[in-house]
């Protein structure tokens, strides 16, 4: 991605994994979704999960520990992109979604699968846990390796 401020003639260039459009070009289908128009650059929620929740889901699968970190401005779409809203479910619900489904399709009395999450939030350099509302936040500690 390469961009020019307007005041100023340097350009400077980003790379990234995914960089998605999700300002405009979207029609709200009937049950509330926002699909992408033909012909427009809008990343709908299930783009955003076939780029990066079926590879996430294929190494939880496949046994290993998997992280997805989001980070970026406050109102940038992290929150969104990674849990959603209403029938517009982020990576994370809709990852949870197909991997539970293929644990009930395969569990057996011989086969048992367990599942472990932790979901956190670092902001203004304070963690918190978001699945456990009630931890304070200076009970969970950020530490460095040096």
């Amino acid at each position: 991605t390469t961009i020019r401020p307007p005041d100023s003639e340097e350009v400077k260039k980003f790379t990234f994994d995914y960089s998605y459009w999700s300002h405009d070009g979207f029609d709200t289908e009937e049950n509330g979704y926002m699909k992408g128009q033909a012909g427009t650059n809008y990343a709908d929620q299930t783009t955003v999960f076939n780029d990066l929740g079926v590879g996430l889901l294929e190494n939880a699968w496949k046994g290993f520990n998997c992280c997805v970190f989001a980070y970026g401005q406050t109102g940038s779409g992290k929150s969104y992109s990674i849990v959603g809203y209403g029938e517009n479910k982020g990576v994370i619900p809709m990852t949870c979604a197909d991997l539970f489904k293929r644990i009930e399709a395969t569990t057996t009395d011989t086969m048992q699968y367990r599942v472990q999450v932790t979901m956190l939030e670092i902001y203004n350099e304070k963690l918190r846990d978001l699945l456990n509302p009630k931890t304070a936040a200076d009970q969970l500690k950020i530490r460095t390796n040096s």
